[in-house]
């Protein structure tokens, strides 16, 4: 969306003007999201106190925003994820003295640790035993580029931001866990990537103080490393491994592992972006696009299934209740 056409539509506010905007961006018609399968259990039915009722509530928010914004959608989305860790995590640490304090933080080891302790769970679907483990296989693989172009994207600018000194209060909150939290695939990263990436830039803080100049000197080079970068975060997910022209190689070295990356680099630092207003909005920026709106439409699906793997395991669910994700996706 141009800036015009924003600045036309803040002087004479109209949703349905707001609409057809958008949907010079986006095509509804091929929406995975247009006939989603609802989280549902016939425990609910039959128990009305066995109903997440916090999660339900924004959960059905979200609904209400599909198929148009997904991006949207995510956030209220994410409110129902919110709840259901923060329970499954008071569940887990009850009468216990050795954690008085949750966090997010926690929450997310706890429930992460948790589904990879059950991947190897069995369900029916159409005459065939799936199991936690396949729905997960099919999200990685389903990863759109653009998705990972995101996560690639602060990866790079991160290090760019330390190799030139410049102040790191300005690298993202995002790189800063990842670089925490994996620190041997950021080695390989900064080694590789990271290394001809910042080459490439001058960062430096700019005269409004809030944000970072990157002096890019060369913009398609920059485009080809984030686009190389995730088609090998994209392998590496699909496959557990992925060699580089160097001869190292970007490695998940257990399912668990795989499972922190995509919640915690995917997932969660979208939620931090956009909670904390520190990107534009995806589909009212100048730069969305149809795969924009495919990248926030995965972004949604992915937290769906999160979403329902944590019901599972606060036993809100049945198993046989996870059928959906393989349809949703």
């Amino acid at each position: 969306m141009d800036t015009n056409s924003t600045i036309s539509l803040l002087k004479a506010y109209s949703r349905e003007k707001h609409l057809v905007l958008l949907e010079n961006n986006i095509d509804l018609s091929n929406s995975r999201l247009s006939c989603i399968q609802p989280i549902m259990s016939e425990l609910w039915v039959n128990d009305e106190n066995k109903v997440p009722y916090v999660a339900k509530t924004h959960l059905l928010d979200s609904y209400y925003c599909l198929p148009e914004r997904p991006d949207m959608a995510f956030t209220h989305l994410w409110k129902a994820i919110n709840n259901a860790y923060n329970n499954y995590y008071l569940k887990q640490v009850h009468g216990s003295q050795s954690c008085m304090s949750m966090s997010d933080s926690k929450s997310l080891d706890k429930i992460i640790e948790h589904i990879s302790n059950n991947l190897g769970r069995g369900f029916e679907v159409d005459g065939e035993i799936k199991t936690i483990k396949c729905i997960l296989d099919l999200y990685y693989k389903e990863i759109p580029i653009k998705t990972l172009n995101f996560v690639s994207s602060y990866i790079l600018k991160g290090i760019a931001i330390e190799s030139h000194n410049a102040p790191i209060i300005y690298a993202s909150s995002s790189y800063r866990s990842f670089k925490k939290k994996f620190g041997k695939i950021y080695q390989i990263i900064k080694s590789t990537y990271g290394f001809k990436y910042q080459e490439i830039c001058s960062p430096c803080v700019s005269s409004c103080k809030t944000v970072i100049d990157y002096s890019i000197s060369d913009g398609e080079k920059s485009r080809k490393l984030v686009h190389s970068l995730s088609g090998s975060l994209k392998e590496a997910l699909v496959n557990g491994c992925v060699n580089l022209d160097d001869g190292s190689s970007i490695s998940f070295d257990t399912e668990k592992e795989r499972l922190e990356f995509v919640l915690l680099c995917i997932l969660y630092s979208v939620r931090n972006n956009n909670s904390h207003g520190n990107v534009a909005s995806r589909m009212n920026s100048v730069y969305a696009n149809k795969d924009s709106f495919k990248a926030a439409e995965y972004v949604y699906l992915l937290g769906h299934m999160f979403l329902s793997l944590i019901m599972y395991k606060n036993q809100d669910i049945e198993i046989d209740d996870l059928r959906i994700n393989f349809q949703n996706i």
